[in-house]
Parts: structure tokens; C-alpha cells; sequence
């Protein structure tokens, strides 16, 4: 029996960045500690009251924000502090609804990720591994083996290896690990309205934001050099960094392709 080995946990790692988190992730992944959240994604207190439109930046007319997003403007030179950006973000993700977004590393891997909160959480992830998140349960693809179920109550080595990967990728995705991370970062900066460096993303205009001191601490690791694009309505388009922990170092971006569409969740049941 071809048996699991760390390494696909570790690779799953980077990939489940589902928000804007994934040099974050990778960081995380490769020894900074599981995140807290255990339950399935939600916002929390994100999102639950009525979205309301506002003229967040000079060029958002009529968008509809979340009003965890209120007093918090895109435009040149403003401050916002980390625990608000994260909100205001993790909020405008559930209110989209779904996404789609492409994950490339400085490893040579790179994923396509799609993801809806509405009505189940569900993700998949196809590249140099494939994970599909469905409700409550999940699956990883194992060479030789083909898709194998998470179940927390198996000893079998290869469902232990596939419940830790998709424990893993439900506790990144949700949108409290986003508010959390970000918040990280004490104060961040809207820089300015700029070209996004991406082929593909959802927009080829948006605003740049950075860190305070252009890094994220996240226990014994760290994200350098991050930087993070947002639309008008607050919903990522684009990020990159680099996270470094325990002497390797690995860059990673986000590109977003779309927000609020249908995605193609597969289920490996079916197969």
C-alpha cells in the first residue's frame, strides 16, 4: 500500500489560502502552529447585519460593503488598524458568497482554488495536490491510491495523513483566521490605486495596501515583504509575500479570478 508521507501535508499547506493568506499559510504550514478555528467557516458576527451601500473611494459608486467595512476608506495615505482591515475583509468574503482564486509558489507548485459559503462551506483544490472540502467532510487524492475520506476516528495512516490536510484547509479558510491574520499587523496603509501585477485577476486596477513595516508576525514565523490588493468593495484581487520559518523561505501570491460566480465544487463520491 502506497503510504502518505509529511510532505503532502506540507505541500497542502500553501495551497489552502483561500483568503488572501498565502504566504501566511505557508509560514504557518511549515511549523508555526494549527490556527485556532475548528468549527466550519464562518464570519461570526461578519456579514449578519444587512449590507448597506456606501461610497467607500471616489471610483465606488452604489458598491455594497458590509458594514463591519464603515469608516474604513480606500484612498491614498489613510491608516487602518489590523483587527478592522481583518474584519471588514473576512465580512465583504462570506457577504460574495463564492470564489475563485489561483495560488502560485516560488516552489514551482501553483492551484486553482474555488470556495462557496452558501449553503454548505465547500472548497476544492486542483494542482499538485487535490483536496475537496464538502460540508463536513473531505478528501484528498493520494498517488496510487486515488481520493481517500477524512475520518477522525480511522487508524488507517493514509486517512489520518488525508483528516489532518483537511483539517488543515477548513481551519485556513475560515474567514476568522483571515481577520486574524491580518490583524497581526497592527496598522496597515492604503498605499495607493495601481496596477495589479497579476495575469487573470478579477480587476487590473486596485488599491495596494501594506503592513506597518512591510511584515506579519505570526508566532516563530514570519510573512516579509507582503502586500495586498483590494477592490472597491473590499474583496481581495491580489497578494503576495514571502514566509520564512525555521530558515526556508518560500514567496507565494494570490490572484482572484472572481467573486460571487458559480464554482465547480467536485464530489469524489461520484468518481
Amino acid at each position: 500500500m502506497n503510504r502518505p508521507t509529511v510532505p503532502v501535508l506540507r505541500r497542502a499547506a500553501p495551497l489552502t489560502a483561500g483568503l488572501l493568506l498565502a504566504p501566511m499559510i505557508a509560514a504557518c504550514g511549515a511549523g508555526a502552529g494549527e490556527p485556532t478555528p475548528s468549527s466550519e467557516p464562518t464570519a461570526g458576527a461578519a456579514a449578519t447585519a444587512t449590507p448597506t451601500p456606501r461610497d467607500a473611494s471616489p471610483a465606488s459608486d452604489d458598491v455594497v460593503t458590509p458594514p463591519e467595512c464603515d469608516g474604513f476608506l480606500l484612498a491614498a495615505g489613510e491608516e487602518v488598524d489590523g483587527q478592522t482591515l481583518g474584519d471588514c475583509v473576512a465580512a465583504a468574503m462570506v457577504l460574495a458568497g463564492s470564489g475563485t482564486q489561483r495560488v502560485d509558489s516560488s516552489d514551482g507548485t501553483s492551484s486553482l482554488v474555488d470556495f462557496r459559503w452558501d449553503p454548505d462551506y465547500s472548497m476544492s483544490i486542483d494542482g499538485d495536490q487535490q483536496v475537496v472540502v464538502r460540508g463536513e467532510t473531505g478528501w484528498v487524492r493520494m498517488p496510487g491510491t486515488g481520493w481517500i475520506q477524512a475520518d477522525p476516528d480511522s487508524s488507517d495512516p493514509q486517512v489520518v495523513m488525508a483528516t489532518g490536510v483537511v483539517d488543515l484547509v477548513r481551519a485556513f479558510s475560515d474567514p476568522r483566521t483571515l481577520a486574524a491574520g491580518l490583524a497581526a499587523a497592527d496598522t496597515w496603509t492604503v498605499v495607493e490605486e495601481t496596477d495589479v501585477p497579476a495575469d487573470g485577476a478579477v480587476e487590473s486596477l486596485a488599491w495596494r495596501l501594506e503592513p506597518e513595516g512591510g511584515s506579519i508576525p505570526l508566532g516563530d514565523a514570519t510573512v516579509e515583504d507582503y502586500e495586498m490588493w483590494l477592490r472597491p468593495d473590499y474583496l481581495g484581487v491580489y497578494a503576495v509575500g514571502t514566509g520564512s520559518y525555521g530558515g526556508v523561505s518560500v514567496t507565494t501570491s494570490n490572484t482572484f479570478l472572481q467573486w460571487g460566480g458559480s464554482v465547480d465544487i467536485p464530489d469524489p463520491e461520484a468518481d
